[in-house]
């Protein structure tokens, strides 16, 4: 990895650590079944999904000549670009804030958002060896998650040990528009940097466009799959709407900014990184156009899951449980009940001529 690469990396995950809320993971124990199986679909369940798919597709073999290409689904790189995308954990930004449009439970959304994208600097090289068939496409799993440490892990501390400084929370906060530019401008260098050598390369040549619609295709197919298991997951957990909207809307999206690290740091032995690239720049635009839709649909029509009677009565009394949890620690209504104003001004005259106080009924 190039040194200015090294240094954009360390910016933008710098800037995580400075944003990273711990109380928002306290929170998000409290429904702990929610959070863990959030992290679970996110960082293992779509990447799977998206080997076994890719893994059937008729791809140009590793390290083809341009001149040699024949398949129509374009050169092996984009398979390993499509599972690597696919591999990372669930997206940020984007995320909180379609969780957000939808009235989801934010502090949920940030933490399996913050967890899973921690955990998945460290398990999506491992996947992507595992799922990588070809022997041309191995890389050294150790190595790169040194370099993953120090890239990632490192910074995210650093920011969240400067967070200890009483002013550095309020500085974060008067500034956030523009650390949030600073890390749109990292990510665009990184993107420029890559794209620029690949051109120089020639490694876009001979792509044809029948390959890029296949890859949008195979996103939205993705995007279909995604929905349909954590929808499952959300009825198998009898979620009521607020975490149903964090399992659509949060953990079946994918972050580009961690693809992208991920790619920054893998060896180019693996294939032209220009190429893996592609894939990434098809996916995460049409992901966030397909759930942009979706979100203002949940907020509309809400529903929740319930635990089906006919399951064991332990089961459905398991179900009931944790889901009245939150419930249950709510303050109780108070519609219906009559409270007396001792300070009313006003009085009601009685037909005696007698005056009482007036109540107010909430």
């Amino acid at each position: 990895v190039s040194t200015q690469s090294t240094g954009l990396i360390g910016i933008i995950f710098l800037v995580l650590g400075l944003k990273l809320k711990t109380d928002e993971i306290k929170d998000a124990l409290r429904s702990g079944h929610v959070f863990l199986v959030g992290i679970i679909s996110s960082l293992f369940i779509t990447g799977v999904v998206a080997a076994g798919l890719t893994g059937e597709l008729p791809w140009d073999e590793p390290f083809t000549p341009v001149a040699n290409r024949t398949s129509m689904f374009g050169p092996y790189e984009f398979r390993i670009g499509v599972m690597l995308y696919y591999s990372v954990p669930c997206t940020i930004t984007a995320g909180i804030v379609l969780v957000q449009q939808a009235e989801g439970n934010l502090p949920m959304a940030g933490a399996i958002a913050t967890v899973a994208n921690v955990i998945g600097c460290y398990t999506t090289p491992i996947l992507l060896q595992l799922f990588l068939a070809k022997a041309e496409g191995k890389f050294d799993v150790a190595s790169v998650l040194l370099k993953l440490t120090f890239s990632i892990l490192m910074p995210v501390i650093v920011g969240k040990l400067l967070q200890c400084i009483p002013a550095v929370p309020k500085a974060v906060k008067k500034v956030k528009r523009w650390i949030s530019i600073v890390t749109s401008t990292c990510l665009a260098l990184m993107l420029w940097m890559k794209v620029s050598k690949a051109v120089e390369d020639d490694a876009f040549s001979g792509i044809k466009w029948q390959s890029l619609l296949i890859l949008v295709g195979i996103v939205i197919v993705m995007c279909i799959i995604n929905l349909t298991v954590n929808v499952s997951l959300s009825a198998l957990l009898c979620l009521r709407h607020p975490y149903v909207r964090v399992m659509i809307l949060m953990v079946s999206q994918k972050t580009l900014v961690m693809a992208i690290t991920l790619v920054q740091i893998l060896p180019e032995t693996i294939g032209s990184i220009g190429l893996i690239l592609v894939p990434l720049f098809v996916a995460h635009p049409t992901q966030i156009m397909v759930f942009s839709l979706i979100a203002p649909q949940l907020k509309k029509y809400p529903f929740d899951f319930n635990c089906p009677r006919f399951f064991p009565s332990k089961i459905v009394a398991m179900c009931d449980w944790l889901n009245s949890k939150k419930e249950a620690e709510a303050p109780p209504a108070l519609s219906g009940v009559v409270i007396e104003n001792p300070e009313a001004a006003a009085v009601t005259t009685q037909p005696n001529g007698h005056t009482a106080p007036v109540t107010d009924k909430v």
